[in-house]
């Protein structure tokens, strides 16, 4: 069966007290709330949910957390990517264990000049190819300085496992350019 896409889906805030430890009990609160409204499901960690600013460990506790206080009619979407493809894969693997129902993978941009469309192409194939869950392209150029290109999108989207896209940059033009060439 193709995974659809179809509804509301924000992107939850991490709670954190004064000392910058998680708030789980917050986190759970705040999604039974939540739940009592027309979501059709969320984004856990992605930029919103401090991503970046947690560790594998608290990143994987946090996934844990939310997978309680949300119920299974409503999609859970794992924000997982990493620097490497070893690292983003052994997350979106911990998010499929835990069960979520994608995996949202940022582009890595650490090694911005090696960052070309095939070096994107093979990292996002690589994670795709090895997932037992689908994937979701996350581009967010303002804080990556990478930008997938239209063209890049178009040939990722020819993988099965590949089933979305996330894109920060507020380009209409290019979210209709892609929108165009992947109907097609």
């Amino acid at each position: 069966m193709k995974f659809k896409i179809e509804g509301v889906f924000p992107p939850i805030p991490t709670s954190f007290d004064n000392d910058g430890n998680i708030l789980h009990d917050k986190i759970k609160a705040n999604l039974a709330r939540w739940n009592a409204t027309g979501l059709h499901g969320y984004v856990v960690l992605g930029s919103n949910g401090e991503y970046v600013s947690l560790d594998e460990k608290e990143k994987c506790a946090v996934w844990e957390t939310a997978r309680e206080a949300i119920p299974r009619e409503k999609t859970f979407f794992a924000g997982a990517g990493a620097e490497s493809m070893r690292a983003a894969l052994s997350l979106v693997q911990h998010a499929a264990r835990i069960g979520a129902d994608a995996a949202m993978v940022v582009t890595p941009y650490y090694y911005k000049p090696q960052m070309n469309a095939a070096a994107l192409i093979a990292h996002y194939r690589a994670i795709a190819d090895a997932s037992p869950i689908p994937i979701i392209l996350y581009s967010v150029p303002v804080y990556t300085g990478i930008d997938l290109d239209v063209s890049i999108v178009i040939e990722l989207a020819k993988h099965p496992n590949i089933v979305g896209i996330k894109d920060s940059a507020g380009n209409i033009g290019k979210y209709s350019e892609m929108i165009r060439a992947v109907r097609a």
